[in-house]
Formats: structure tokens, sequence, C-alpha cells
């Protein structure tokens, strides 16, 4: 079984996030403007938060799928040029597709 794993860009670096909600999209376009983010729905878009003390939500940027039983291997450029939302490699979906 697979499990997703959310991330957000905060001053220049990957930051995976701790939980996922979901926002209404006049909602998201206040909070965040001129920020695409990652939809959820035509209604709503994926925020997310860094850990369970923050009270404010970041948007959602990527979301990759990360397997259950991975095979950790060095991640290089085939996870960071992938295009594909599935990684398994040791940076954990960190990486993957940023090239």
């Amino acid at each position: 079984m697979a499990r997703m794993r959310y991330f957000t860009e905060i001053e220049g670096e990957t930051v995976q996030l701790a939980w996922i909600s979901t926002l209404g999209n006049r909602e998201f376009e206040r909070l965040f403007p001129g920020i695409k983010g990652r939809r959820s729905d035509s209604f709503s878009r994926f925020v997310g938060y860094r850990d369970n003390s923050t009270k404010q939500p970041v948007p959602t940027f990527r979301a990759i799928e990360f397997k259950s039983n991975p095979s950790l291997h060095k991640c290089d450029a085939r996870c960071q040029h992938a295009k594909g939302h599935s990684c398994e490699c040791s940076c954990g979906g960190k990486n993957h597709g940023k090239g």
C-alpha cells in the first residue's frame, strides 16, 4: 500500500507537510493571491500544516506517492527529473520532479 506525502516551498526550501486539509477556492485565493496551489477538486485546494502546533496553513504544491516498501536507492537525476508522481528513493519525495 502506498501513502501520499505532500510538500510546499518555504523560502526556497522544500518542506514536507505534517497534515493536509482543504480550503475553498475563494478563501485560498484570498490567503494566497497569485498562487495556484494543488487542486483537491473543482471547488477547493489543498493546504497543509508543517506540524501540529502550526495554526497558519501553507499552500500545497506537490503530492508524491511514496511506496510502503521503497527500495530507498540514492536520490539522483532520475528522481529529480521525474515526470510521474511515484517515488521510492532515499529523499522520500522531497526532490522528486524538482529538476
